[in-house]
C-alpha cells in the first residue's frame, strides 16, 4: 500500500511541475478518461440543453453539469461537462458520440494538470480520426501558437461512448501559457457556432459585430470592443500612405501568412479564407493582435456541391475571396506579404508538409488508435474507412441540418493527398510566376535479394527503418504488367513481394514512392531453383 502511495504522489508532482498540460496532450500514448455525474438521464439532459441553446443561446446560456473525471488514475472532482459543437454535434443523429467539453474549474478553483477546460472532439466527417492531430501538428511545427492534441477511450457512469480527440481549449490559461507572460489580459476574440465573421466594416458599435457571430470570450465584465473594432476600421477603411506601418504594429502578419499557407495546404476550408469562421483573434496587451486557428476536422477533403451553395475556391492565393474577406484583400494588394506567403508556401512543401515529416507521425497515431476505434460503439464513420484513410479514398454524403444543403465529400488517403497538395502547390505558384520546385521523378537503383529468385523478392527500405509509403510495380521485357500492389506503409529495413504465380523470366521491378520517386531493379525469376 506504501509502495502504491509513492508511485501516485509521484504521479501528482509530475501534473504539478512539468509543463501545463503535458500529461493531458502527451500524443504518444492513448489514455483514459471516466466521467461520473448523479444526473438523472445525463445524455437526455444534456441533449435537451444544448437544443435549447442552439434554439436561443440569450435565453438558455450554456449549462454545465456536475461531475467527477478520472484521467489516466488520476481523479478530480466537482467538474462540470456539457455538449458543444454545430455540425460536429447535428450530423451524429444517433447515439452518444456527441463532441463535449468539460470544466474543471467549474464549480470549484482548481486546475487539471494546469488546465481550466478540455475540448473532446468526435471525428465527425473525419474517416482517418487524424485531422485535427496532424494540423494543429502543422501550425505547432512552423513555430505558431496553436491548440495541442491528445487520444482517449471515454466512459461515462461506467459506459464506453467511445474515442475522442482532445483538444487544448482556447481560454487564458492557454494564454498565459503560449504567451508566456503572468498577465496575459488582453481581448480574445472567436467566432461563435456556425458564425461567419468576415471582419467587414459594420460601424463603430459592438452590436453589429455580435450579432454577426463574433464573442468577447475574457474580460467580458469590461466588455470593451474598441481595440477589435479599431482593427476592423483600420483593414476596411485605411487607405492612406502608411497602412503597411499601421497595419504591422496592430496585427502579427507574418504568424497569419504561415497559418493560411497551411489551411490551404491541407483544405481547411471551414475556416476564415473559405467559411468566415473557425479561429480566434487574441488582442494582446502589447497592442498587436495574434491569429490563433482553429477547428481543423473539415480538411484533407474534396468538397462538390450537389446542391444549395457554390464551390469554394481551390486557389492557393484565395484571389475570389477577396471582395468577401476584407483581410486577405488588404494582405495580398502588398506585393511583400504576396511573396511572403508564397515564399513560405514553397518552404512549406519542401519541410514539414512532405510524407518524410509527417508518414511516420500519422503511422504510429493510427496504430495508437485502432483497437479502440474497432470497439467504440458509437463510431460516426465505419471501422473499414479507418482502416483504407491512410492510402485510399473515403466518399460521403452529408445532409447540413436545417438547410437544403447536401455536400458530397471525397477524403482522400492522406498519403496521396500531401503528395497531390504538394504538386498541386507548384502549379499554382507557377501560375503566379514565382519559381518553387520539389526533388522531381529522379529514377535510382534498387536493391533487392535475393536475385534471382522464385517465390518473392525483399526490396531494401533505402532509409534503413525510417518510414516510406510506395507502390510496387512488375513487368516483363515487352511492357507487360504482371503485378501492382496497393499502396504499401514500408517501415523497417525491407519490404517482401510475393511472387507465387510469376512464371520464370526476366522482369522489371519499380518502387514508385509518395515523394514521386522512383526506384528500379532488373530481377530473374527462376521457378527451377
Amino acid at each position: 500500500m506504501k509502495k502504491r502511495l509513492t508511485y501516485l504522489l509521484l504521479f501528482l508532482s509530475s501534473f504539478v511541475f512539468a509543463q501545463s498540460g503535458a500529461q493531458v496532450f502527451n500524443d504518444t500514448v492513448l489514455h483514459t478518461l471516466y466521467i461520473e455525474t448523479d444526473l438523472p438521464n445525463w445524455f437526455d439532459t444534456l441533449e435537451h440543453d444544448f437544443d435549447l441553446n442552439m434554439a436561443n443561446p440569450d435565453l438558455y446560456p450554456e449549462r454545465y453539469h456536475k461531475c467527477d473525471i478520472t484521467w489516466d488514475g488520476v481523479r478530480l472532482n466537482n467538474c462540470g461537462f456539457r455538449e458543444k459543437g454545430n455540425a460536429s454535434n447535428s450530423l451524429v443523429n444517433f447515439g452518444k458520440k456527441k463532441p463535449f467539453k468539460i470544466s474543471f474549474d467549474e464549480y470549484s478553483d482548481q486546475e487539471f494538470d494546469g488546465l481550466k477546460k478540455l475540448n473532446l472532439n468526435n471525428f465527425t466527417n473525419d474517416p482517418s480520426l487524424l485531422h485535427d492531430a496532424i494540423c494543429f501538428k502543422l501550425f505547432r511545427d512552423a513555430g505558431l501558437v496553436a491548440s495541442r492534441t491528445s487520444f482517449t477511450k471515454l466512459w461515462v457512469n461506467g459506459e464506453y461512448i467511445g474515442l475522442y480527440t482532445a483538444i487544448e481549449n482556447v481560454d487564458k490559461a492557454f494564454l498565459k501559457l503560449h504567451y508566456t507572460s503572468a498577465n496575459n489580459d488582453g481581448n480574445l476574440y472567436k467566432t461563435d457556432r456556425g458564425a461567419s465573421v468576415p471582419l467587414n466594416w459594420l460601424g463603430p458599435e459592438k452590436e453589429g459585430y455580435k450579432d454577426q457571430g463574433l464573442k468577447l470570450t475574457t474580460n467580458e465584465t469590461l466588455n470593451d470592443w474598441t481595440g477589435i473594432i479599431s482593427f476592423i476600421d483600420l483593414i476596411n477603411n485605411d487607405h492612406s500612405a502608411d497602412f503597411k506601418q499601421k497595419f504591422e504594429a496592430r496585427f502579427d502578419i507574418h504568424s497569419y501568412l504561415k497559418i493560411l499557407a497551411i489551411e490551404k495546404m491541407v483544405r481547411s476550408w471551414d475556416s476564415y479564407w473559405g467559411g468566415g469562421n473557425n479561429y480566434f483573434m487574441y488582442d494582446h496587451p502589447d497592442g498587436k493582435i495574434r491569429w490563433i486557428p482553429w477547428d481543423m476536422n473539415e480538411s484533407f477533403q474534396d468538397i462538390k456541391v450537389i446542391s444549395g451553395t457554390s464551390l469554394l475556391t481551390g486557389y492557393l492565393v484565395p484571389a475570389n475571396k477577396f471582395d468577401e474577406r476584407p483581410l486577405l484583400a488588404r494582405i495580398f494588394e502588398i506585393e511583400e506579404y504576396k511573396q511572403e506567403y508564397l515564399n513560405y508556401s514553397c518552404e512549406l512543401i519542401n519541410s514539414n508538409f512532405t510524407i518524410d515529416h509527417l508518414g511516420k507521425f500519422i503511422l504510429d497515431r493510427h496504430n495508437l488508435i485502432d483497437a479502440a476505434y474497432y470497439a467504440d460503439p458509437y463510431k460516426y464513420n465505419s471501422y473499414a474507412s479507418f482502416q483504407k484513410s491512410l492510402t485510399e479514398d473515403n466518399l460521403d454524403e452529408v445532409s447540413i441540418t436545417h438547410s437544403s444543403f447536401v455536400l458530397r465529400l471525397r477524403y482522400p488517403g492522406i498519403y496521396p493527398f500531401i503528395q497531390s497538395q504538394r504538386e498541386w502547390a507548384i502549379e499554382q505558384m507557377d501560375g503566379w510566376s514565382f519559381d518553387c520546385s520539389i526533388e522531381d521523378n529522379s529514377i535510382y537503383d534498387l536493391f533487392v535479394y535475393p536475385n534471382p529468385t522464385n517465390n518473392y523478392i525483399n526490396i531494401s527500405n533505402e532509409a534503413a527503418g525510417a518510414f516510406d509509403y510506395a507502390q510496387f510495380q512488375l513487368y516483363d521485357m515487352t511492357g507487360r504488367s504482371f503485378r501492382i500492389t496497393p499502396n504499401e506503409v514500408m517501415m523497417g529495413n525491407y519490404f517482401t513481394l510475393q511472387l507465387e504465380g510469376i512464371p520464370s523470366g526476366i522482369y522489371l521491378l519499380l518502387k514508385v514512392s509518395a515523394d514521386g520517386k522512383i526506384g528500379r531493379a532488373k530481377i530473374i525469376i527462376n521457378k527451377e531453383r
